[in-house]
């Protein structure tokens, strides 16, 4: 039988089967259908508004759901779908087919509504397959058919999703499935593209149940391809078959488990191959791109199943085909990955077949490898990989052909077609068969050594991998296949650590070239640790490398490499050495120092084993050193250290061989930095230079132990050759080396500097070029660098050569040259050459080194030509020149023969000018930054420099003339600079001061023609206290410094010896340590100190020298400064006042100038304690003061208050008068327009007393006098409140005492606030500081106009009271009592307010004040004012928490009639804030009683604040919900339970939804009540978890707890739903949304759980209806509750 007819066969068995099947299904559904028939009668029998209702009112909710789906809120559409979800775990039947009748009969849906239905159906038909019964399948597959091919068009939105619930119903039922799909394909009829593309779909899910039906489906389709002309169904075909051959393939690789194992890919070989031919000749021809890539698709899958004589026909064709369509707009990875499967397919039938179209098949291939991969593409990098397995393909087996291709690639001007070729041979040479590229290795090679010199950087990384990889297969190795050898590989990879130059190119950056440059170097690495071949060949490369400048940025990787090596194998190298010598100069960056001296150890310096000494001893200190000091490291301590390593290396070996090799290969090195000095910039030329200079010095050392005279002369002309003229740091370097070099050669030395001095600077023609260096110079500048170099090197010679052969000449040879050249010089170069050249000469001839005694001859002229140079004003060189200026005439002063004082007086003068005014200008304090104290200005390290020069000549100038009249002259000229306003200028002249002080105290000495006594002392202490308290920390300290010196000095002419400076020093020895601090305190603490100190140790007759003083410089520049000296002032005057007889007039009259113009507050504070300080010596002088001014009182009077107030005779006269009047007078008159205006004789009065009471050392009087000026003062507080200040004022004139003037200013005065801060003045006099710290919260109370602010302020008042004063209370009443009854209302709401708080404290201990209070406030009930009762009710609240049961017990029924009558209001709105205090105080009540019978009032009370419960104002729903549950929770057996229950039961659901309230109090409060009603409910499971769950403290999470409760609820109370679910449905118009939204829910879940019963009493129409009213809700928290609520309806 042929294999058709077995097909045909196969069908027809398989069509009986399905028909039979289908029979017995018929048969059972109807038996089914009767038997539900007979149950649904039965029901509805039993039940008229059963299932059949519910089931009504399930399909027009879902209906309401379904166009909920549309809402425009994605929260609320996402609630939607989920609730529908949930429903569907229930009714997944009901849930299909009302979405298939809300589709179907819905009028114009929107697609993107219809669309979301679709998805919910598809998410159901895959996660409920299993419960969805027969009928809804059918009607499903059948809907869903229809939505897809409904449209014609292309409606991807609504298709796929009906699409998509075919292919999941396909995956258990694809019998029915596949029925219905093969029923829209039918012969010669073109189906709706969305058929085949479903087909397509459920084949790749389900493999195993598609294929069998695959024969039919192609005997219908494939005569229908020719046909399609749309791109929509050409692109649905095209993924079907494509879809259809990828199922068939798994299904014959997975024939294991197939379930017909007869089917075979064969079969289908001429339905394959028909499918084949339309694509591939037509549809792959289309000009719409989405077309192409779905047949590209679908062919790849195709041409695996063609057979071989199709492929063997087909692929010339195909590969044609789509090498064309690379040029096409057309994604490259679809055609890649086809043309991949075609390579593959035909490799494997007959690799022949490519061989015609290897050629444009490379060409092509070549133009898809990723030059730089983008993980960002992956569809390019598919592309890329199918490309490289191509190319693996291609070299297996036209290995010539490829190779060929890529070189001639190699060879292209393209840049990116070079790279290309670069990385598939890397490839290849990685992962293909060595066999088969060795061969072709060396044509490889000979083509990639030209192209080592390509300038493009990522063609140099492309090289870079490619020798790594021929490195690793050790190709480069292999004589025969690289006869060059691998160095230039090598050296190629070591060019490539280097810095590489940015091309212009934008599409490269500095940091891939970072990337680039950190690979190369981790790959030398690799290659010098990994390939032992390599190991020779790298060590000379590097070596070679390293010598050179060439490899600079590559010298780390370059040391690594090295290192490594030279640790194989021992090796000696004297140029290595000396060129790791010169890069020792900078060695932190990049640990450089550490790599280079870990390669010196493993390499020898020379022969002689003696070496070893110091390489054993110093490698290993430089190395600490390195590690230790990384972070503070010392250019110089570095220096230091390597010329001690290269002293003892050369002392050790002691080989004039060695000597001379290591100066040949220094100066080779010198010459290799000479000659490369303009290739490099920035920071490494700053490092060359570093290196050359080290290189220098250590070349000049070296010299010192070499005894050649013609190698050391030829030396020298090497190290003056090799200076940059331009560069003064070399010069500076190359002097230093020739002064090294006098060490041992002076003679040789001063010859060849005469010589030049001799050929150039005498512009000899002739020999104006012997030196090489000045070849490429300019004429005058060459010449006056080198000027500028013999004179610097005149200097070093000086400093470093014998003294015993160099002052013999110095004068001739050396002296008379620099002051010429000084003389004539206009470079300022030239001219600190020459400062620095005389400056060493003086230095050389000072006695300490002139052992020959030869003196300087015409020293003072020198003096004046170096002098002369000094100019501010000429330009900034000239401030360069003062710190070399000084120094210099310093030397020259130190020499002999002492200079006379106009001289000394000159040069002082012209110093402090320049260098203080310098600072001034150049210099800007900064205290956080220390390295840079003075700022970061060009100049500012020269005028740094000059202070210590400057103090070093002044120094000297005050040693050579030791006496009171040299001191003077020196602190005559300080002194004005001590006070400028410039702290740059304070700073430097103190600290010359204090050196002043401590020569001549260091080296005074009396003598019989000396003076004998100090006349300075006080006119020094004055000058200097001043700076003692210095806004700038460093002036402190050296002021003190001063002071002490000065003491000192007096001490001695007091006749004290030497060890009584040891006693003044002790003295002031925590002043010196704590001066620094800036802590106000303690300043003036060490301030006061340093007055004492100096009372005790100053001369008497120096006293009112030093006041006098002290009082001038109370106006000093700096307010600090000023306010020290008022300190210093103040305790003088306390301690010597007495001793003032004779002046107190002159210094008070001085001290009340002064007090107008002191702007400081702290200044004039202490020179205001200095006018009570005198007043206490001299009262019948200072006493005469003021008592009674116009408001407001100015700064002078008040501070005269304030100064009085410490007399307690007089406060006690003046608190007698103040408060006589404040009790006399009416505190405010009411005039029009509700205006209270202040009487000015009280506020007169408080304005006094708060000056007076500022003063807290008048604390007895306060504390005796407490009761009648605290009830005083709270009395004016109250009725201060809201009040304006009276504007008329005395006239001052006793004649008249009748007139008034307008007073303006008393505008500014605010009386409550002036009120209140004398309150709290006077409790802080008292020391009742918590009293007085509460009242610094209320500061606001002057914009008050009611009472709000005032009663914080007496509850504050009482708390406190009652904890620091609790005696007073008795006396505080009886002075508050008559107030009850005031006329003005703000009198008796102080005063019940004070009562009522009272009770807030207890006081228990006094029973009889207590109960006196309770009457007082039971009284008040009846007062007018709604205030007034607020707090009597608040007052009975507090009475029932705080006092003694007994007393409460014994007026409880006046109080419950007060607190009853409270709640029969009339008016919520004006009687709001009664009724709440009534509510709290009734609460604290029924908990304080808790045995107490309430049962007459239980029912009323609960009655009347039900309406509260709802209301607006939160402390009204917050205090009735408390008092719900208090009335509770006082319930006894006597109680009317039965009515109370009722409320209880028809408060529950408002409770229950107040668990969502806005406020979290009510929140609580409702926790509360509930956890009390609980055990009323008569459900010992809902009161369990009521307990359990409702704490005040945790968060409640209400949708979870409630679904808990009502399911508790409902298996207790079940009676109850139906009250409960219709008191949910009234809060369904909530004000709130959380209550609104809440209802909702709890509505839903209580009708859930009621039973069959309790549902007849519950109308579901009228739930669904409120609950569908919600979905309109303007807030989607309300809609996605209500979305719920509808869901919960139908799920129980």
């Amino acid at each position: 039988m042929s294999v058709g007819s077995r097909f045909k066969t196969q069908n027809t068995v398989r069509l009986v089967m399905i028909v039979l099947l289908c029979y017995f299904m018929v048969i059972s559904l109807s038996i089914i259908k009767m038997i539900f028939c007979f149950l649904s009668i039965n029901t509805k029998k039993m039940s008229p508004n059963g299932r059949g209702a519910a089931e009504t009112q399930l399909q027009v909710s879902v209906g309401m759901l379904l166009k909920a789906v549309a809402d425009p809120s994605s929260a609320v559409a996402e609630t939607v779908v989920n609730s529908v979800r949930k429903l569907s775990e229930k009714h997944p039947n009901q849930m299909l087919n009302s979405c298939c009748q809300f589709c179907t009969k819905t009028p114009k849906p929107s697609t993107e509504h219809i669309a979301s239905i679709l998805k919910i159906m598809e998410s159901v038909c895959t996660e409920h397959i299993v419960q969805i019964d027969g009928d809804t399948i059918i009607t499903i597959i059948d809907f869903s058919l229809q939505v897809m091919v409904e449209n014609i068009g292309y409606e991807p939105l609504v298709q796929m999703p009906a699409s998509g619930i075919l292919v999941a119903l396909g995956r258990e039922h694809y019998l029915q499935v596949m029925d219905a799909l093969l029923k829209k394909l039918e012969a010669g009829v073109i189906p709706h593209y969305m058929v085949p593309h479903t087909l397509g779909a459920l084949s790749s899910t389900n493999a195993y149940g598609v294929v069998p039906y695959l024969k039919s489906i192609f005997n219908i389709i494939l005569p229908l391809l020719p046909g399609l002309k749309t791109d929509l169904l050409r692109q649905s075909f095209s993924y079907a078959l494509g879809c259809f051959s990828d199922a068939l393939s798994e299904y014959v690789l997975n024939m294991d488990q197939a379930p017909d194992s007869t089917i075979t890919a064969e079969h289908f070989g001429v339905e394959v191959g028909m499918g084949y031919d339309v694509l591939f000749s037509v549809w792959l021809h289309s000009k719409e791109p989405k077309v192409v890539h779905s047949v590209l698709d679908a062919v790849a899958a195709i041409f695996a199943l063609l057979s071989v004589e199709k492929v063997t026909q087909q692929t010339p064709r195909a590969i044609q085909l789509l090498l064309t369509l690379y040029k096409r707009n057309v994604d490259a990875y679809h055609i890649t990955k086809c043309l991949g499967a075609v390579i593959q397919k035909a490799a494997l039938v007959d690799g022949t077949l490519l061989e015609p179209l290897l050629p444009n098949m490379l060409n092509m291939l070549a133009d898809l490898v990723c030059v730089s991969p983008d993980y960002a593409q992956p569809d390019l990098l598919k592309s890329h990989s199918e490309v490289l397995r191509c190319y693996e393909c291609f070299a297996l087996h036209f290995t010539d052909n490829t190779i060929d291709h890529l070189i001639m690639q190699m060879k292209n001007n393209n840049d990116k077609e070079r790279i290309k070729a670069l990385l598939v041979i890397t490839h290849l040479i990685s992962y293909s068969g060595e066999q088969a590229m060795k061969r072709r290795c060396k044509d490889i090679v000979k083509h990639l050594s030209e192209m080592l010199n390509d300038h493009d950087i990522r063609v140099k990384k492309a090289l870079v991998k490619i020798v790594v990889a021929f490195s690793c297969k050790k190709v480069l190795l292999d004589k025969d296949v690289n006869p060059d050898g691998p160095d230039k590989y090598m050296e190629f990879i070591l060019k490539m650590c280097c810095k590489q130059v940015l091309p212009k190119t934008p599409d490269v950056d500095s940091q891939e070239l970072q990337d680039i440059q950190k690979s190369a170097d981790n790959t030398l690495y690799m290659l010098s640790t990994s390939v032992p071949d390599l190991e020779n060949t790298l060590w000379d490369l590097f070596i070679r490398c390293f010598l050179g400048p060439a490899y600079d940025d590559a010298v780390i990787i370059l040391l690594r490499c090295l290192t490594h090596l030279a640790s194989k194998k021992e090796k000696s190298s004297e140029a290595a050495f000396v060129r790791c010598l010169g890069l020792l100069a900078n060695p932190l960056p990049s640990f450089k120092g550490t790599y280079i001296l870990n390669f010196l150890k493993n390499i020898r310096p020379c022969d002689v084993d003696s070496y070893k000494t110091a390489w054993d001893s110093k490698i290993p200190q430089l190395l600490k050193y390195l590690e230790q000091n990384y972070d503070s490291f010392n250019p110089l301590e570095w220096q230091d250290l390597i010329f001690d390593f290269l002293t003892i290396l050369l002392e050790n070996v002691k080989s004039e061989a060695f000597n001379e090799i290591v100066v040949f290969n220094a100066r080779k090195q010198l010459d290799v930095y000479s000659e490369n000095r303009h290739v490099v910039n920035g920071n490494d030329s700053a490092s060359k230079q570093a290196e050359k200079q080290l290189l220098l010095k250590c070349l000049a050392i070296t010299l010192c132990y070499l005894k050649d005279k013609d190698t050391v002369l030829q030396t020298l002309d090497n190290i003056l050759a090799s200076v940059k003229l331009t560069d003064f740091t070399e010069l500076h370097t190359a002097a230093e080396a020739v002064g090294i070099c006098s060490r041992t050669h002076l003679q040789l030395v001063l010859d060849k500097l005469f010589q030049i001095r001799k050929d150039i600077l005498t512009r000899k023609s002739s020999k104006f070029l012997h030196f090489s260096f000045m070849k490429d110079q300019k004429h005058d500048l060459a010449i006056d660098r080198l000027r500028y170099a013999v004179i610097y090197s005149y200097a070093e010679v000086c400093n470093e050569a014998p003294s015993d052969k160099l002052l013999r000449i110095i004068e001739s040879e050396i002296l008379n040259f620099v002051i010429s050249e000084l003389s004539n010089a206009k470079d300022f170069s030239v001219r600190r050459a020459c400062l620095k050249a005389i400056h060493s000469v003086a230095d050389a001839l000072h006695p300490n080194r002139n052992s020959l005694h030869i003196r300087l001859n015409e020293r003072d002229k020198v003096i004046e030509l170096v002098s002369t140079q000094m100019h501010l004003h000429k330009g900034h060189e000239y401030i360069e020149l003062f710190p070399l200026i000084i120094p210099a005439v310093t030397a020259l002063v130190r020499l002999p023969a002492q200079i006379e004082s106009e001289e000394r007086i000159k040069l002082l003068r012209l110093f402090f000018d320049n260098v203080y005014n310098a600072s001034a200008i150049y210099c800007k304090i900064n205290a956080e930054n220390i390295d840079n104290y003075y700022g970061e200005l060009k100049l500012v390290p020269f005028v740094t420099k000059s202070f210590i020069e400057l103090n070093q000549f002044v120094q000297e100038l005050l040693m050579q003339n030791l006496s009171p009249s040299t001191l003077d002259e020196i602190v005559m000229h300080l002194e004005s600079w001590l006070g400028k306003k410039k702290a740059e200028q304070r700073l430097p002249a103190a600290e010359t001061l204090r050196l002043v002080l401590q020569t001549y105290l260091d080296n005074m000495k009396f003598a019989y023609d000396s003076p004998s006594s100090f006349g300075q002392t006080g006119f020094l202490l004055a000058r200097v206290v001043p700076r003692c308290t210095d806004p700038n920390k460093n002036i402190r300290r050296v002021a003190v410094d001063c002071l002490c010196l000065v003491l000192c000095i007096a001490a001695r002419y007091e006749g004290h010896m030497r060890d009584h400076d040891k006693v003044l020093s002790n003295s002031l020895q925590h002043v010196q340590q704590q001066i620094e601090s800036d802590e106000p305190r303690l300043l003036y603490n060490l301030t006061s100190d340093l007055a004492h100190i100096i009372c005790i140790n100053m001369p008497a007759f120096q006293l009112i020298h030093f006041v006098e003083g002290l009082t001038e410089t109370l106006l000093d520049v700096e307010s600090s400064s000023s306010s020290g000296s008022s300190v210093v002032l103040n305790a003088t005057l306390k301690a010597k006042g007495g001793e003032l007889q004779g002046h107190v007039t002159h210094v008070l009259e001085k001290l009340l100038k002064q007090l107008d113009c002191i702007k400081c507050p702290r200044t004039r504070s202490y020179a205001l304690r200095g006018v009570l300080n005198l007043a206490t010596h001299h009262s019948r002088t200072v006493c005469g003061m003021l008592l009674a001014q116009s408001l407001p009182f100015d700064s002078s009077i008040c501070d005269c208050w304030a100064v009085l107030s410490t007399d307690s005779t007089l406060v006690l006269d003046l608190l007698d008068q103040l408060k006589k009047i404040i009790k006399t007078t009416p505190l405010y008159e009411e005039q029009g327009n509700n205006v209270k205006v202040v009487s000015l004789a009280s506020l007169q009065a408080v304005c006094a007393l708060h000056e007076i009471l500022k003063n807290t050392q008048i604390k007895d009087i306060s504390i005796q006098q407490f009761p009648e000026l605290f009830s005083t003062l709270l009395v004016c507080l109250a009725s201060y409140i809201g009040t304006s200040t009276p504007v008329a004022r005395g006239n001052g004139d006793k004649r008249d005492k009748y007139s008034f003037i307008i007073n303006r200013d008393a505008y500014k005065l605010s009386p409550a606030k002036i009120a209140l801060e004398t309150f709290r003045l006077f409790l802080t006099c008292c020391e009742f500081s918590k009293m007085a710290a509460c009242l610094l919260f209320f500061n606001h109370v002057d914009t008050c106009e009611d009472l709000t602010v005032f009663l914080d302020v007496v509850q504050a008042l009482v708390e406190n009271l009652s904890v620091e004063n609790p005696q007073s209370l008795s006396w505080l009443v009886g002075c508050l009592g008559p107030y009850i009854r005031a006329d003005l209302e703000p009198q008796r709401v102080a005063v019940v307010a004070f009562f009522t708080y009272l009770f807030k404290q207890g006081a228990r201990e006094q029973g009889v004040l207590i109960e006196n209070l309770l009457e007082m406030i039971l009284d008040v009930q009846m007062d007018q004012s709604c205030l007034v009762r607020k707090l009597g009710l608040e007052g009975l609240g507090y009475a029932a928490e705080n006092l003694n049961l007994d007393l409460i017990t014994r007026h409880c029924n006046p109080i419950l009639s007060v607190l009853m009558n409270s709640l029969d209001y009339n008016n919520i709105g004006n009687e709001s804030a009664v009724i709440l205090e009534g509510m709290l105080s009734f609460s604290k009540l029924l908990t304080t009683l808790e045995g107490y019978k309430f049962s007459s009032f239980q029912v009323t009370a609960a009655v009347r604040i039900k309406p509260l419960l709802g209301q607006e104002d939160v402390n009204l729903r917050r205090a009735s919900f408390r008092l719900l549950g208090d009335l509770t929770n006082s319930l006894n057996s006597e109680a009317n339970l039965e009515a109370f229950k009722e409320q209880i039961q028809g408060n529950l659901i408002t409770l229950i939804l107040h668990l969502c309230d806005p406020d979290i109090y009510v929140v609580k409060a409702c926790k509360y009540t509930l956890r009390k009603i609980g055990p009323y409910l008569e459900s010992p499971k809902v009161n369990s978890m009521i307990q359990e769950h409702l704490i005040d403290e945790a968060n409640l999470h209400f949708a979870d707890f409630i679904r808990d409760l009502i399911k508790v609820m409902a298996a207790e109370i079940q009676d109850l739903f139906p009250l409960l679910v219709m008191t949910s449905l009234s809060y369904f118009k909530s004000q709130w949304v959380e209550i609104r939204s809440n209802a909702a829910l709890v509505a839903g879940l209580l009708y859930s759980q009621l039973t069959q019963e309790n549902k007849h009493q519950v109308s579901l129409d009228m739930v669904c209806d409120r609950l569908m009213r919600l979905l309109q809700d303007e807030h989607e928290e309300v809609r996605m509750r209500a979305v719920q609520a509808i869901a919960y309806l139908f799920l129980n």
